[in-house]
């Protein structure tokens, strides 16, 4: 064995015996948020919240059609986080 691959046996075991920080733990003070919250919130989402601003910034801008839009999106958006969410009863009835 060398010493390369000695070093290297030794470096993959101290980061697989590094704690992997999950949202359940004392440095997130929010629940529910973790890493991933920010990423999509914040960078996933960052198309729609231009596209919500264009409906009422833009040229022609129509509040109307611009609070259709969002009601549309919230409406949408309901619909599929509380479908995902009977889904999840519903397996947690079933399964566990």
């Amino acid at each position: 064995m060398t010493l390369a691959s000695t070093a290297l046996a030794a470096a993959s075991l101290a980061l697989a015996a590094a704690p992997v920080p999950l949202a359940s733990s004392p440095e997130y003070t929010l629940p529910f948020v973790g890493p991933g919250t920010y990423l999509i919130f914040g960078i996933v989402l960052a198309p729609v919240y231009a596209m919500v601003a264009a409906w009422f910034i833009g040229d022609p801008s129509d509040r109307d059609s611009g609070l259709l839009g969002v009601g549309y999106l919230a409406g949408l958006t309901t619909v599929l986080w509380g479908g995902l969410f009977v889904a999840t009863l519903v397996i947690g009835a079933v399964f566990f």
